[in-house]
């Protein structure tokens, strides 16, 4: 570990590129000036420091250490474990009452004596990143300089989460026309439109501003990583890892001429602050989805987020904005292994449905049905108990067929079960079947399950990831990791090392417009490829899935 940390600081003298924050907040403990809202609640995220223990912890925030438990259900089995953000519950009431003072206070010494409206007068509007001026105008059907001059705005200027009172507009007032057209105008053009014939007449129409999304290349692209990275615990080889094959990266995107400032922050040695991740291109991580959670509400969408290694994150997309799940998810995995199958399909084929019954955990199975029933696929459904195993291979005969393939899908993720359903499968190729096993990524992983057995099968492997050690790029990355940090890459390695490449050179080459480009084009990585959907909320999923065939001869090749 020693040698590995030692390697790490050498290469960030080479690249010159790396800020490290190393302010370290130590005990007694200090009250967080972060809130973040979950599921309606109000809490502070609380970053746990070394030495502090959940009976300070509670004494300081004046709670309980029932609340604490309460607010946290992982507690009581991981214990306070350093780096970890603590939610800690705060009285609604006072904190609606706090925020709401300083608006109060700047709107009473800031608007003008004959604006000073009664409560009813008008409402108020809270700033969201992606709005000007013109689109809050719009949204009222008022002009904006009636923004403006009920708010005494000395520009058209306006930065998000501003309050602004938008007056309510009374019966007989003209509806919202822009400024722009007002001061544009002359008097005697006004007038025009009366002695234009009917038919001569135009409606205006007007046109969606889609400036944003135009490419304009970015010369520095400034990013900031937030990891977990102190020495001495375990638990950090994987961000350690994933953090080496990042620094990886910047040597390469170097070397091909783009310039990048990564500014990291160590999770252990304190929080950062808010305002300076907002002026990064991008944030790339933390690593754990609760983490991932408070981060987003941190930022409130001004400016991407990137979550670059937990798939659980992915159900963040519903709540939060700008943000961006690296990992693909396992319900792509089946949507892919569906695909696959219909791809692959001929006619005098079989497909059968293969899932546990009483299953603890039944998404799987739910997954793969709904994406079989998407693509109108016919399919028979054997389910079964593992104590059921022996005599399975008797059931199996009745639902197989001689002159086709049988394509058998196995919605489970259940280590012994998966290696129940092979070793029958195994026992139907003896009797003559010809068989292929469809099966997500996961079962890659199961140790029971002899390799040989998953060759035989001749599985069809729908996964996020996969590294072809045969490729020279591969091998090229190996021979280099392997001099810098004296050590062979793990997957997160590879992981940390594709994520910054791919993410990097998108920012260099659209500038602002880059998370709009995501989806243009699939993009080939060393361990992972990268191909975005948008959803409602201006997230962006990745569904890029690689596809790995378990061959006879005992090799595995890489079809996309």
């Amino acid at each position: 570990m020693k040698r590995h940390i030692a390697l790490l600081a050498s290469l960030l003298l080479l690249t010159g590129t790396v800020a490290v924050a190393q302010d370290y907040v130590p005990t007694p403990v200090t009250i967080s000036s972060e809130k973040v809202k979950l599921n309606g609640k109000v809490y502070y995220a609380h970053l746990v420091l070394e030495r502090q223990t959940i009976f300070s912890i509670a004494k300081a925030y004046g709670v309980t250490e029932q609340d604490l438990y309460d607010a946290n259900p992982s507690l009581r089995e991981t214990g306070l474990q350093k780096s970890s953000i603590l939610l800690i519950p705060v009285d609604k009431q006072k904190v609606a009452e706090k925020a709401e003072e300083p608006a109060r206070k700047a709107q009473t010494e800031t608007a003008p004596a004959s604006q000073q409206e009664p409560q009813d007068e008008y409402k108020e509007h809270t700033v969201r990143w992606y709005e000007d001026i013109d689109d809050i105008a719009r949204r009222y059907e008022i002009s904006v300089q009636e923004i403006m001059d009920y708010n005494n705005l000395k520009s058209r200027k306006l930065s998000a989460r501003q309050v602004l009172r938008i007056p309510i507009r009374k019966a007989g007032v003209p509806a919202y026309t822009p400024v722009e057209q007002q001061a544009d105008e002359p008097e005697a053009e006004q007038a025009q439109p009366e002695e234009v014939p009917q038919e001569e007449q135009v409606t205006p129409v007007e046109v969606e501003d889609l400036s944003y999304m135009v490419s304009h290349p970015k010369d520095v692209v400034d990013f900031t990583l937030l990891l977990p990275l102190k020495v001495g615990n375990t638990a950090t080889e994987t961000n350690l890892d994933f953090y080496s094959g990042v620094l990886m990266a910047l040597r390469d995107l170097e070397a091909e001429g783009l310039k990048v400032n990564m500014h990291v922050h160590d999770l252990y040695a304190g929080m950062p602050d808010v305002e300076t991740l907002c002026n990064s291109d991008f944030v790339l991580g933390p690593v754990a989805s609760r983490d991932v959670e408070v981060m987003l509400q941190m930022i409130d969408g001004r400016v991407p987020l990137i979550s670059p290694l937990d798939p659980r994150a992915a159900s963040l997309s519903n709540t939060y904005r700008r943000f961006i799940q690296a990992p693909a998810g396992a319900e792509n995995q089946y949507e892919d292994l569906a695909q696959w199958i219909q791809d692959d399909f001929t006619p005098g084929d079989k497909i059968l449905f293969v899932s546990e019954k009483n299953a603890s955990n039944v998404q799987a199975a739910v997954n793969v049905r709904s994406a079989l029933a998407r693509r109108e696929l016919n399919y028979q459904i054997l389910n079964y108990a593992i104590t059921e195993g022996r005599m399975i291979p008797d059931s199996l005969n009745q639902y197989l067929v001689r002159n086709g393939t049988n394509r058998v899908v196995v919605a489970s993720e259940s280590e012994p079960f998966v290696g129940d359903v092979v070793r029958n499968l195994g026992i139907m190729l003896g009797k003559g079947y010809d068989i292929i096993m469809y099966a997500p990524s996961k079962v890659r992983n199961f140790d029971s399950i002899d390799g040989t057995a998953l060759h035989d099968v001749a599985s069809h492997i729908s996964t996020a990831y996969h590294v072809n050690y045969g490729s020279p790029e591969v091998e090229e990355f190996i021979r280099v990791y392997r001099a810098l940090f004296r050590t062979e890459p793990t997957q997160f390695a590879f992981q940390g090392y594709d994520t910054a490449c791919y993410f990097v050179r998108n920012v260099a080459r659209h500038g602002g417009a880059w998370t709009y480009k995501l989806g243009l084009e699939r993009s080939h990585g060393l361990h992972t490829d990268f191909l975005f959907e948008a959803d409602d909320n201006d997230n962006r999923h990745n569904i890029a899935i690689r596809r790995i065939i378990y061959q006879p001869d005992y090799t595995t090749i890489l079809l996309q």
